[in-house]
């Protein structure tokens, strides 16, 4: 199929989202404080996966984790309450460690607790979520959010725990996510139909469209169909038309959705620079995954050396590339030998706006019959051994 077909499959899927809501909201439609936001949320994301760091950071931050350890297994045999074991469970979790970072947040949000030294509940149980998922206690982070949801109101803080949850589980644990997901679901149609003050309803709409996602991953038609039945029943509710902030964000987050099992078409490959693979078994290709950024992008040394590591370990009938954006660089007799080798397919096509991406490295899940069986941001890291990426291959190549 030809880029142009890629297109009008675009076009089709965005028209079936505009049947039901008001005129399309481009980027240029943005005002400028959410385009700032969305600018800093990139950056942040960048930022926040450590192979993009120098090494003057990543010696800065191992000096700062050693000393917050030090500390915190000093104090943490201390007795403290309130504002003080708050910030010893905070110490505990820049020293990365675990445990005593759960043993602080445990105490603080205890129920006994008095209402004096347990004002900041929020950030206990962000805490606690953090520890439990770094310790890899994934039921008792599970049981730490149901306690959550019954002892504090449904408000953009408590929004956020689930999210960052719902993100940590969605792949290596699917099972939980949707477990998560579907714990806060009716607080978030709720939201969406305009009825909670603290939450946007286009932001809240766009996370119900991500637990649809969720299960529509896991083969689960019938709760996806009943919940998308809800969803659009909230969404029918409203009284007041949305800002166009939040029409963006919820006509993104459908048409992403709606990708999914959608047949991805072909697109032009300007140059490529990998080198022939080493010889394998003849096998038709059971699942592909495509990694899409920016050719400019601050993060493409470190993918292009992910995934040249994960083409070595692919399975029989697996394929994986780095497609970048924008003008291959000019080839030069003279490299610098200091310089990165970038390994990847460059294309004109505006894949990351198809997908309805704004930014950061999208990963592309593809099964044999070249249909999206997952998409997301993702890192660097995601393509390390028995991570993401192996995880999402595999799956896309079950039949």
């Amino acid at each position: 199929m030809r880029f142009s077909a890629w297109m009008t499959a675009a076009f089709l899927v965005t028209a079936t989202l505009h049947g039901q809501q008001t005129t399309p909201v481009t980027r240029n439609d943005l005002p400028p404080s959410t385009v700032l936001s969305d600018s800093l949320t990139l950056f942040d994301r960048i930022r926040s996966d450590m192979a993009n760091w120098s090494e003057v950071e990543l010696a800065a931050f191992q000096t700062t984790v050693v000393q917050a350890k030090d500390d915190c297994n000093r104090i943490e045999h201390t007795a403290h309450e309130g504002d003080e074991e708050l910030a010893l469970a905070r110490l505990c979790a820049l020293g990365r460690d675990w445990d005593g970072t759960y043993s602080a947040a445990r105490w603080y949000t205890r129920r006994e607790a008095l209402p004096a030294n347990s004002q900041h509940l929020v950030a206990g149980f962000a805490l606690l979520l953090q520890a439990d998922l770094n310790l890899q206690q994934v039921a008792r982070a599970i049981d730490e959010l149901q306690e959550m949801h019954k002892r504090l109101p449904y408000t953009a803080e408590t929004d956020g725990i689930f999210t960052y949850a719902i993100n940590a589980l969605e792949i290596m644990r699917p099972e939980q996510g949707i477990t998560a997901a579907m714990l806060r679901q009716p607080d978030l149609l709720t939201a969406v139909a305009g009825k909670n003050t603290t939450l946007t309803p286009g932001i809240s709409e766009a996370e119900a469209w991500h637990t649809l996602a969720l299960l529509h991953a896991a083969g689960r038609k019938d709760e996806e169909q009943t919940q998308k039945s809800l969803l659009l029943e909230s969404i029918a509710q409203r009284s007041a038309p949305l800002s166009t902030t939040d029409q963006y964000t919820a006509q993104r987050a459908r048409t992403r959705y709606e990708w999914l099992s959608q047949t991805a078409p072909a697109f032009a490959i300007t140059r490529g620079t990998y080198p022939p693979m080493p010889h394998r078994p003849p096998s038709s290709t059971k699942s592909t995954l495509l990694v899409i950024e920016n050719a400019t992008a601050a993060d493409v040394p470190a993918l292009s050396l992910a995934v040249d590591s994960l083409r070595t370990r692919l399975a029989p009938g697996q394929q994986a590339s780095l497609v970048l954006i924008g003008t291959p660089p000019l080839t030069s007799a003279k490299r610098d030998p200091h310089e990165p080798v970038i390994h990847a397919q460059y294309t004109s096509a505006p894949l990351l706006e198809n997908f309805a991406t704004d930014g950061g490295s999208l990963f592309v899940f593809l099964d044999s019959a070249n249909r999206v069986t997952w998409f997301g941001t993702g890192t660097p890291a995601w393509l390390n051994p028995q991570q993401q990426a192996e995880i999402l291959l595999q799956k896309a190549s079950a039949p």
